[in-house]
């Protein structure tokens, strides 16, 4: 029965119980149907108890509405020159328990970063079966059915939708323009128990980015052109508890229950940079080198590990080089994760056949397949002698695989510039082969040792390469920890790799590989360090400059960088130093 069969059918019979009597209805459904009629404004909430006679029949005469033109967006004003504007957007269920320790530190935190909290509700309907939907409160024999139930006046117990004191506070249920480009949805509710909460909603916010409220974490990279900022939707997570009917839906919405914030900073240029905030189930949190516990925020605090975008040496973008640079000085965390670390467009076989491609490449001087090599060592050796307390690991990727792939393809005989570096590399392969090593045999790493290691009195401990297949966890818990050791180009028995393939495996990881940036489930993919055009990426573009930091509690947060910054302020002038460019000194 849709709410407005119930308010005709309430017309005539005048109470919800003489609607259940009616053929295929029961009490529940009749009672379902006119808490709808009451939410959707069709008529007036019914008192308890004993009714007089002109109170019997109380439906609200329908109206009619409409407007010509969609609602226009307030915009925020941006700070004043030289300030940063922030808000803590996040969203809260109805009838549900607040999160008290997570409030009390997203207010301690939003005192010290001087930030505004916004909390936009939605309602989740669990009218009609109620708690008796859920197994927990049917117990085990006949005598236990027939039990009341023991928390039939808990906060849920009221009809009437209801949030918790402190939501009122901060209410932000209306759509704004945080700043030029990102929308807050505040206006925007949908099911908790949505599995993937922003399919379908790629274009709601046109070609601005959109903060969506939501319990569940996530983040899609929206593709637009190639040489515009990228568009991103995020979620928030929420403050509220976990409160659910304990049956499919519910249950899977349950396990990926965030409690989290979204962070957006603007400064007076207009840059916005978002960082999710997600919280541990004591509502600890960390921002970067900040940690919020117990109302408490002190800082300082190393990160276990940084993700870079794909690097791609050859063609790395100089000033995300440089802000990875600062963000390692200033952040200095325990690991640092290098993915597609040689670009390989020397020899790339998509241009094997391409013989415009190979002359321009010729004209240009860059077909000499050892100097490649030689600037990626370099690259890596200054990465760990500037970094000497971080443990620096290579993941085995796709493009740093092509330099085998090279050796197995390539006709030397055809190739005279790079003659006596392919044979020297097939002869190491050979000699692994020979040696029975060759499972453990990576070519970058042969390269390493020769050019590098071997190269100096005190080779440097802190750099390792990852073999294929090889797993590197970090943040070990009961859980399974983070996997950092796949690049993400290998998918499922030896299909091609893809985030939502990975995310499938029920545990998490950081990967790269497609150079952009997205959160599904405990899936983070970080979006690359290299220039925006590689000649191969036509068309409409996802990609973008995004790190993944990974806390000491196992919860994560992508960085992304625009203008110049990383996050919001003025924009500082990079290094002299050409390595803080990506550059050999």
């Amino acid at each position: 029965m849709t709410p407005q069969e119930f308010v005709s059918a309430y017309k005539m019979d005048g109470s919800i119980k003489a609607v259940s009597k009616r053929p295929g209805m029961t009490y529940h459904s009749a009672r379902k149907a006119y808490l709808e009629a009451v939410f959707e404004g069709l008529m007036k909430p019914l008192r308890v108890g004993r009714k007089e006679n002109n109170e019997v029949v109380a439906p609200v005469e329908p109206h009619i509405e409409g407007q010509r033109k969609a609602k226009a967006t307030p915009k925020a004003k941006l700070p004043k020159k030289g300030k940063i504007k922030r808000y803590l957007c996040t969203s809260a269920q109805n009838n549900t328990y607040l999160h008290d320790e997570l409030y009390v530190n997203l207010q301690a935190f939003a005192n010290y970063m001087d930030a505004e909290i916004l909390i936009s509700r939605f309602a989740y309907q669990r009218s009609g079966l109620n708690r008796g939907g859920d197994k927990a409160y049917w117990g085990t024999s006949y005598e236990d059915s027939r039990m009341e139930d023991p928390k039939k006046e808990s906060l849920y117990g009221s009809d009437r939708y209801i949030w918790a004191p402190e939501v009122y506070e901060h209410i932000a249920d209306r759509r704004m323009e945080l700043a030029p480009g990102l929308v807050w949805c505040g206006e925007w509710q949908r099911s908790p128990t949505t599995v993937n909460p922003l399919s379908g909603f790629q274009v709601y916010t046109g070609q601005k980015s959109g903060i969506f409220p939501h319990v569940k974490l996530c983040m899609e990279s929206v593709p637009t052109s190639k040489h515009e900022p990228a568009k991103f939707n995020y979620t928030t997570g929420t403050i509220t508890m976990r409160n659910y009917i304990q049956k499919g839906a519910g249950l899977k919405a349950e396990f990926h229950h965030c409690y989290g914030a979204a962070l957006i900073e603007v400064d007076s240029d207009g840059d916005w940079f978002v960082r999710q905030i997600s919280a541990d189930s004591d509502g600890t949190f960390y921002d970067l080198d900040v940690m919020v516990q117990d109302g408490k925020v002190t800082t300082g605090h190393r990160p276990e590990g940084l993700t870079l975008g794909d690097i791609h040496r050859e063609k790395i973008e100089p000033f995300v080089a440089g802000l990875t640079a600062k963000m390692l000085t200033t952040l200095s965390p325990k690991q640092c994760f290098y993915h597609d670390v040689i670009n390989f467009g020397t020899r790339n076989h998509h241009d094997s056949k391409d013989p415009f491609k190979r002359f321009k490449r010729h004209m240009a001087g860059k077909e000499n397949v050892a100097q490649e090599v030689i600037e990626v060592m370099e690259y890596l050796s200054n990465q760990a002698d500037r970094w000497p307390d971080t443990h620096h690991v290579v993941v085995d990727s796709n493009h740093d695989r092509a330099l085998e792939r090279w050796l197995r393809e390539a006709d030397w005989r055809e190739d005279p510039v790079n003659m006596q570096f392919y044979l020297a590399s097939v002869t190491a392969k050979l000699m692994a082969i020979a040696e029975d090593r060759d499972d453990d045999f990576h070519m970058l790493q042969h390269w390493w040792v020769e050019m590098v290691a071997d190269q100096t009195a005190e080779p440097w401990p802190n750099i390792e390469f990852l073999d294929e297949d090889e797993s590197h966890v970090i943040c070990d818990d009961e859980h399974g920890g983070i996997e950092c050791g796949m690049h993400g180009h290998l998918g499922a028995n030896g299909s091609r790799g893809g985030i939502r393939t990975f995310a499938k495996m029920g545990r998490r990881a950081n990967i790269g590989h497609s150079h952009t940036a997205g959160i599904v489930e405990g899936i983070w993919q970080a979006g690359t360090s290299s220039q925006m055009d590689l000649e191969y990426n036509k068309g409409l573009s996802s990609w973008s400059w995004s790190h993944i930091v990974t806390y000491a509690n196992g919860k994560r947060a992508m960085i992304t960088m625009r203008n110049g910054k990383y996050r919001a302020g003025p924009k500082e002038p990079l290094s002299d130093d050409p390595r803080d460019a990506g550059w050999p000194a």
